[in-house]
C-alpha cells in the first residue's frame, strides 16, 4: 500500500484549508495581480488532466523560463499525475538547452513567452518534442503543436486527477540537472517522496497568511522545493521577484517576512546596511530599506560568512544557514527558527542520518536522489556499497548534534552566488598554454573564480629573452608587468564564452606560483591533486587572488 508522500497532496491539504487565501502575488507596474489556493488548485489540475488527454503519462516535459504563476501551475500539474518535470536553467544558450531537452528524452516544452522565439531551435534540433506550451503567450496559429497556457487549458474543468492516475510515493517526479565532472550535467532524478519528505521534515512555523518573496532561479532545487512547495505547505502567500536588479525595491514594496537567499545575496544587503549612516537604531534602519516585517532570511546554496548572522541580528533579523545539494531534494540539515549557531548548518533532519568517514560527509534517508538520469556509473560513484551517498565535503558534528562544514574534498567549487563550477574542464583549458606547467581553479566561496598556475619556467625564460624583458631573479620576472599582463591575456583568452565556458567560469585574478607539485605534498598517490591540501599550503597566495573580498 503506497503511503501517499506525493506532492499533490502538500497543496490540497493547504488549498481545503485556506481556499481563499492567496497563494501567488507578482508586480506589474503598479498592480499585484493574486491567485488564491483554490484557483492555483483548479489551474494544477487543468494542466494535469490536458497533458493525460494528449498522451504525456509516463514521459518527461521540460520546462524552461523563470518564476511566474504559469510556470509553478504548470509544475505542479506536471508532478500531480504520473509525468517527470525537467526544470531548465533559462540562462543557458540554447544549443545546450536542446542538448538537455534530448538527453532528458523530454517530449514537450512548456516555455517563457520571452524565449518563445527559441522553439524554431528547439524544433530542429529535438524532434521528439511534439508540444510547445507557451506560458501566457499567444497561440501560433500556423503550428498547432505550439499553444497559450490559456488555451492549454480552456477545455479542462478543473477535477481532481482520477485515482489511478496519481504517482506513486517512489515515482521520479523531477529532473533537475547539476554539474558534471567531466563538463556534462547530470540529471538528478528526485521522486515524489524525496521532495514531500524534504518539505515535511524542515521545522519552521509560520502563520497561514505569511508573507514570502521568492527572489531565487526557480529551476534550483533550494528554491523550488524551499520556496514554493516548502512555502504552499503552509498557507503561505508569495511574490515573485521579476528582477534581481529590482530585488532591493520589492523587498520594500512587499514587506515580506521571510526570505530565501544565497550568500553573495546576504552580503550584497549587509553591506548595504552598513554603509547606511544614522542616528536611527539599527532595526529602524532595516525597516526602512526592507521593510518592518522582515524576520528570518534563510540561507543555503554555499557558505555564508559567519560575521553576516551576527551583522543581521543588530539590525533585528535572523538568518538561519541550512546545507543541502540537489541529490538530496535538497536539504540535510537546517538551522531552524530556534536555536541558531553561527558556523553551523544545523542539525540533521529527523529522516535524515549523517556519519563521517575519514572526516567525509555521507548521508542516507529519504531525500536521496534515485540516481542520476541513463548515468548508472554516475550514481555508483557517489553511492556506497551500503547505501550512503557521498557528498564530497568535508566537516564534524558539533557538541550540539550540529553539522560543521570544513571544506571540500570532491572538485566541485561552489561560488557565493550558488553557481557550481567544474574546475577541471578550465583547467585542462588552461593547460593548452605553453606558459602554464599546471593550473588549479579555486573559488570556493568566493565570488568569482580565481587560479593557481605554476608556470613552464623556461617558456617563460625564453619569452622575456626574446622581448627584452631583464629581470634580477624568476620571482621578480614572474613579478613583473609584463608577465602578469602576458598570463592574463593567456586566461582571458583560452577561458571565455567563445570558448565555451560561462560567464562565472572565467578566472578573475590568478597568482603564479614556482614549486612543481609533489605526491604526498600536494598530490595523491595517483597523482590527483588533493585540492583541500593545496588550500593550506597556499593560503597566503589564495588570500591574495581575493583579498578585495
Amino acid at each position: 500500500m503506497d503511503d501517499g508522500h506525493i506532492i499533490a497532496r502538500l497543496l490540497e491539504d493547504t488549498a481545503a484549508k485556506y481556499p481563499d487565501y492567496p497563494a501567488v502575488r507578482w508586480i506589474v507596474k503598479k498592480q499585484i495581480p493574486e491567485k488564491l489556493y483554490r484557483e492555483l488548485d483548479e489551474d494544477r489540475n487543468k494542466i494535469a488532466s490536458a497533458l493525460l488527454k494528449n498522451g504525456f503519462e509516463g514521459k518527461q516535459v521540460a520546462m524552461i523560463g523563470t518564476s511566474s504563476y504559469e510556470w509553478i501551475a504548470s509544475y505542479l500539474g506536471i508532478v500531480s499525475t504520473k509525468i517527470t518535470a525537467v526544470p531548465l536553467d533559462p540562462m543557458l544558450p540554447p544549443l545546450e538547452l536542446c542538448d538537455l531537452i534530448n538527453r532528458s528524452d523530454s517530449e514537450a516544452l512548456f516555455i517563457a513567452p520571452k524565449l518563445a522565439s527559441m522553439i524554431d531551435t528547439v524544433k530542429e534540433n529535438c524532434p521528439a518534442v511534439r508540444l510547445y506550451v507557451v506560458l501566457d503567450g499567444n497561440p501560433s496559429p500556423e503550428d498547432p503543436s505550439i499553444v497559450s497556457f490559456a488555451e492549454f487549458i480552456s477545455g479542462e474543468d478543473g477535477a481532481a486527477v482520477a485515482e489511478d492516475k496519481r504517482p506513486l510515493s517512489d515515482d521520479v517526479c523531477t529532473i533537475i540537472f547539476t554539474s558534471g565532472t567531466t563538463g556534462k550535467s547530470k540529471g538528478v532524478m528526485l521522486t515524489q517522496r524525496n521532495l514531500y519528505d524534504d518539505v515535511t521534515n524542515v521545522v519552521v512555523t509560520f502563520d497561514p497568511g505569511t508573507t514570502m518573496l521568492s527572489v531565487l532561479p526557480v529551476h534550483h532545487a533550494y528554491c523550488l522545493v524551499m520556496d514554493w512547495l516548502k512555502g504552499f505547505s503552509l498557507g503561505a502567500t508569495l511574490y515573485i521577484n521579476d528582477s534581481l536588479l529590482h530585488m532591493v525595491r520589492n523587498i520594500g514594496i512587499v514587506k515580506p517576512q521571510v526570505l530565501l537567499m544565497v550568500p553573495l545575496m546576504i552580503e550584497t544587503i549587509g553591506k548595504r546596511l552598513a554603509a547606511i549612516e544614522s542616528d536611527l537604531p539599527k532595526p529602524e534602519i532595516a525597516k526602512q530599506l526592507m521593510g518592518e516585517n522582515l524576520e528570518y532570511i534563510f540561507s543555503g546554496g554555499a557558505h555564508l560568512d559567519p560575521a553576516y548572522i551576527s551583522l543581521f541580528e543588530e539590525y533585528g533579523i535572523k538568518v538561519c544557514e541550512g546545507y543541502g545539494m540537489s541529490e538530496c531534494s535538497p536539504t540535510i540539515s537546517s538551522n531552524g527558527q530556534t536555536g541558531n549557531r553561527p558556523g553551523s548548518v544545523g542539525k540533521v533532519l529527523a529522516n535524515m542520518q549523517v556519519r563521517f568517514v575519514d572526516g567525509e560527509i555521507q548521508v542516507k534517508g529519504s531525500n536521496v536522489m534515485k540516481g542520476y538520469y541513463k548515468r548508472p556509473d554516475l550514481t555508483e560513484k557517489v553511492m556506497t556499497v551500503d547505501g550512503w551517498f557521498d557528498t564530497g565535503d568535508l566537516g564534524l558534528l558539533s557538541v550540539h548534534d550540529e553539522i560543521v562544514i570544513k571544506g571540500r574534498k570532491k572538485d566541485t567549487i561552489v561560488l557565493l552566488g550558488g553557481e557550481n563550477v567544474e574546475p577541471v574542464p578550465i583547467e585542462s583549458k588552461l593547460a593548452e598554454s605553453r606558459f602554464i606547467k599546471t593550473a588549479v581553479v579555486v573559488g570556493q566561496d568566493q565570488r568569482y573564480l580565481g587560479a593557481l598556475i605554476l608556470a613552464e619556467e623556461e617558456e617563460i625564460k625564453a619569452y622575456a629573452s626574446e622581448n627584452g624583458i631583464q629581470y634580477e631573479s624568476y620571482e621578480a620576472l614572474l613579478a613583473s608587468e609584463e608577465i602578469q599582463k602576458l598570463y592574463d591575456s593567456e586566461i582571458n583568452g583560452l577561458v571565455n564564452p567563445r570558448t565555451g565556458f560561462k560567464m562565472f567560469e572565467r578566472i578573475n585574478k590568478f597568482a603564479l606560483i614556482t614549486k612543481p607539485f609533489e605526491v604526498g605534498v600536494e598530490l595523491s598517490a595517483k597523482q590527483e591533486i588533493m585540492r583541500y591540501r593545496l588550500a593550506e599550503i597556499y593560503k597566503t597566495e589564495i588570500n591574495s587572488i581575493f583579498k578585495s573580498e
